[in-house]
């Protein structure tokens, strides 16, 4: 839209001509003032009574819009420039960080630019003055980026460690070519790792120390050297023994260029920053005292032994910088540290039976929901025809449905353990059946197949199975999802049937038959797609959720039915019989609680 751009440009001017007397700056001129001439079509400069800290002169505010104006704010930059790092909200070549993601504005309404102008002007006054000093903290993460240079090649790290262990301590790194991974526990790593596909070894993994800070640092106080460290842990420990030891994790790493996870503990939440070691370090003489490392005698010291003056004279010797890390802990990843249900759900392990159409889609919105641990069952191998309604895709085609949706969901979410995959029919395979009675605290059973129904009702009457089971299960064309919880005790499930496993009373009626024949001998399937499925399958996990968040002693029974539109459309009614029994189901759409 160059012609509207060019309009919007004119009227700005004049705008800003009108208020502040601002006159456009030629752009022979913008390199002068610090601005990169390139990223806009017009600049203009606002003269204000704000002195420069440093040299006592006027600053002028520079506006400098953007091709897309008015769509696009446009940038705010300071004349002569506040430093960055020095104040907050102020970015490189001096430009102000004025309005965050929630400020909204008319794009068709340029005086929106007054505000922008006004708010920058205050936002100058109370920076300089110090009062907004406090954001260093809230921000810290664009100051960290901000004080190094990232070096070329160089990926982001990783982090999994618990954000809620408030307590400096031993951690584990593996560095491989993709990046560095962080994990609180040997175990958690290497099970990450294999995720990912990468096979954890003795070269490849190392521990070294996560800091835990209960103040933030101001970018005035980032460490250079491995000596302020030290010097935080000396006032964290109960003596110098324990400092000394704290770390000599970083010192003792086999790695030259060994790296440490530091945690900030602000008011909005956990930081996670990373720190390595530059220009390498020597490990002989530098270990503490861990079993981890044996050190050799060298640098005139015997093995294992450093006196705490010359450690840090050393470590002071040792520069270190800061490098990108991003979280990728469940807390994080899976709600931004404000998600209610994780700490339910994460301790909650799930079996489910059947990972057909139903089965296999709950695993991602599970996953979401903070469910990390799960028994997969199922006999089946993956068919071209699964796959306009399964959450596989063609690349699983002839795997079997459960270790596919293993593979699946370990590689894309590497924190997830799926305990055990069983490749047959479930009740034929003891380990299955041990690992769902014994392992299980709730399982879903989504085959809607009697047989296997039938199987569950005699582990529940014989108290070999003690957990809740959820069973699910779609009527014709998927015009309907039920979701019963079936707590342990009794199989009251079972009155939904007949003997035979035929449903009682269905939500949709059809004159017609609703199986179509596949071109094997005996074989039928029931037509419906992956989208009448999918609001179903958010409320049976909306009620697995609330199942291990609240618990329950009584049985529930839920449904889902869709439109009157998509019954019109495949023949069918509603049902007499279900209306009489449970209320009117009028247009659909939505679920019926039944109990």
């Amino acid at each position: 839209m160059p012609n509207e751009c060019s309009a919007s440009i004119e009227a700005l001017g004049l705008l800003l001509f009108k208020r502040y007397s601002a006159k456009r700056i030629p752009e022979r001129d913008v390199l002068g003032l610090g601005v990169t001439s390139s990223l806009y079509v017009a600049n203009w400069r606002i003269q204000t009574n704000i002195k420069h800290p440093e040299d006592d002169k006027a600053i002028q505010l520079i506006v400098a819009a953007r091709p897309c104006f008015p769509f696009s704010v446009p940038h705010i930059y300071t004349y002569p420039k506040l430093e960055v790092l020095k104040y907050p909200h102020v970015e490189e070549q001096g430009r102000l960080c004025v309005w965050g993601d929630e400020v909204s504005f008319d794009p068709q309404d340029i005086t929106y630019v007054e505000h922008l102008i006004k708010d920058s002007h205050s936002l100058m006054e109370e920076t300089i003055s110090g009062k907004l000093d406090d954001d260093f903290s809230a921000g810290m993460l664009s100051y960290w980026g901000r004080s190094y240079k990232a070096l070329p090649k160089e990926n982001k790290a990783t982090s999994l460690c618990n954000v809620k262990n408030l307590t400096s301590r031993q951690i584990h790194v593996a560095y491989d070519n993709k990046g560095i991974i962080f994990a609180d526990t040997d175990d958690e790593l290497n099970s990450w790792l294999k995720n990912i596909g990468i096979k954890p070894t003795r070269k490849l993994c190392s521990i070294t120390l996560l800091l835990n800070l209960s103040e933030t640092w101001k970018p005035s106080e980032y460490p250079t050297n491995l000596g302020e460290i030290l010097s935080i842990l000396k006032t964290q420990c109960t003596d110098q023994a324990q400092a000394a030891e704290a770390i000599s994790l970083i010192l003792c790493s086999r790695r030259r260029d060994p790296v440490f996870l530091v945690q900030t503990n602000t008011s909005n939440g956990a930081i996670i920053t990373a720190m390595k070691c530059v220009g390498g370090i020597g490990a002989r003489g530098n270990a503490g005292q861990l079993d981890h490392y044996e050190a050799k005698t060298g640098n005139g010291f015997r093995d294992n032994v450093i006196p705490l003056r010359f450690l840090e004279t050393r470590c002071a010797q040792l520069k270190i910088r800061g490098m990108d890390v991003e979280r990728r802990d469940p807390s994080w990843v899976l709600g931004r540290d404000s998600n209610p249900s994780l700490q339910a759900t994460s301790g909650t392990t799930i079996g489910i039976i059947g990972l057909g159409s139903i089965g296999s889609s709950l695993l991602p919105l599970l996953i979401k929901a903070g469910f990390c641990k799960f028994v997969l069952c199922d006999g089946e191998a993956l068919e071209a025809a699964n796959v306009g309604r399964h959450l596989l895709g063609m690349n699983y085609i002839g795997v079997n449905k459960a270790e596919a949706c293993k593979r699946h969901i370990e590689r894309n979410y590497p924190w997830v353990e799926v305990l055990y995959a069983g490749s047959h029919e479930w009740f034929e395979d003891n380990k299955a059946v041990e690992t769902l009675t014994t392992k299980c605290d709730l399982i879903i059973s989504a085959t809607a197949e009697w047989v296997s129904d039938k199987a569950i009702q005699e582990l529940i009457e014989s108290e070999s199975l003690m957990c809740s089971v959820v069973f699910c299960f779609t009527e014709a064309h998927a015009i309907a999802t039920h979701c019963y919880v079936n707590n342990a005790g009794g199989f009251s499930y079972g009155s939904l049937f007949d003997n035979t496993g035929s449903l009682l009373e269905s939500c949709a009626k059809f004159e017609h038959k609703t199986t179509k024949e596949t071109y094997f001998c005996g074989g039928i399937f029931q037509p419906y797609g992956g989208v009448e499925l999918s609001f179903g399958h958010s409320m049976i996990v909306e009620t697995v959720t609330e199942l291990a968040c609240e618990g329950t002693q009584d049985d529930s029974y839920r449904v889902w039915v869709g439109s009157r539109k998509l019954l019109q459309s495949v023949g069918g009614k509603w049902s007499h019989g279900w209306e009489q029994k449970h209320g009117e189901i009028e247009d659909g759409s939505r679920i019926l609680k039944v109990l």
